[in-house]
């Protein structure tokens, strides 16, 4: 048994702790053997030294046999923090906002995420999706399409297609508690919770709530062409804290007192944070509509 730990301490070639587990546990075990047969040991064991012996040798046996990954600690998945396409754009308390670019061929690779995440594809996407102990999953993943990866979720995603993969990445901060679909199918195999849909159209705009918590709200907003919004206009926006996730060329303007303007692209974002004084003009200058998602959270202050 010393020899089958010597062997395979001698057999790993590899520059990393896989040959020093084995010869420790060779060290451990000539160590042991060498306590447990010096003469005042067997003097105290007397009959009971061959019965112990077996015992040790075969708890050393088994760990010699194990395979290496199930002695060594499995290294921990990366964060979303970590893998090198996320790049993190904002950070408050109430979200974490990732930029993601991927080219064609390469992967995003194996990461967790640690809390709720919104994610919003930025063009047309062509992905396989791996998750530990499942088969990979091929998706494609249409323009402005929103999912929700829920915490705790590991997975890598590899662009299939021949453009690069885009997405704006909302991690919640917050708990979260009671997610639902609104009026849209973000979480498969629940049911719709639709709200009367022409009480969310105004002349300028066109709503669509998409996904429900108790504590955030994510709806799909259609600005008409060569109209502005109110992004305050509703009694949910009004003095409430949000992220806005551009999916088509627009502008926004925010502040009475010092009015500031920004061009937005798509996937570019806008954090509001509901104070007086801080309100926004959504504008759409083309003669297309102007999408855009917007994350509220309401009670937020």
């Amino acid at each position: 048994m010393l020899i089958l730990c010597y062997k395979r301490a001698k057999g790993v070639h590899t520059p990393d702790k896989r040959g020093f587990i084995y010869l420790y546990m060779y060290m451990l075990n000539k160590d042991l053997h060498e306590q447990l047969t010096g003469p005042s040991n067997q003097h105290k064991l007397g009959p009971h030294l061959g019965k112990t012996m077996r015992a040790y040798s075969a708890w050393f046996t088994t760990l010699c046999l194990l395979p290496l990954p199930l002695m060594a600690q499995t290294p921990s998945v990366i964060t979303m923090d970590q893998e090198p396409h996320h790049h993190l754009a904002l950070h408050n308390d109430y979200v974490k906002v990732f930029k993601v670019q991927v080219s064609p061929g390469d992967s995003i690779v194996l990461h967790r995420h640690d809390q709720d995440t919104v994610a919003i594809a930025i063009g047309e996407q062509l992905v396989t999706v791996g998750i530990p102990g499942k088969p990979d999953v091929h998706q494609k993943n249409a323009d402005a399409q929103v999912r929700l990866q829920r915490g705790g979720y590991i997975h890598s995603t590899r662009v299939d297609g021949d453009t690069p993969y885009r997405t704006i990445a909302v991690e919640l901060m917050r708990p979260q508690t009671g997610f639902h679909n609104d009026c849209a199918t973000i979480l498969p195999g629940e049911p719709l919770s639709c709200p009367d849909l022409p009480s969310k159209t105004s002349a300028t705009n066109i709503t669509l709530p998409l996904l429900e918590s108790g504590e955030t709200r994510v709806q799909l907003v259609r600005v008409l062409p060569n109209q502005s919004m109110d992004l305050e206009e509703s009694p949910v926006s009004r003095d409430t804290p949000q992220v806005i996730v551009a999916l088509d060329a627009a502008s926004i303007s925010s502040g009475r007192s010092t009015k500031s303007e920004k061009e937005l692209q798509p996937g570019d974002f806008v954090w509001l944070d509901g104070k007086p004084g801080h309100e926004g003009l959504y504008e759409n200058r083309g003669d297309k509509e102007a999408r855009f998602i917007e994350i509220l959270f309401p009670g937020g202050h």
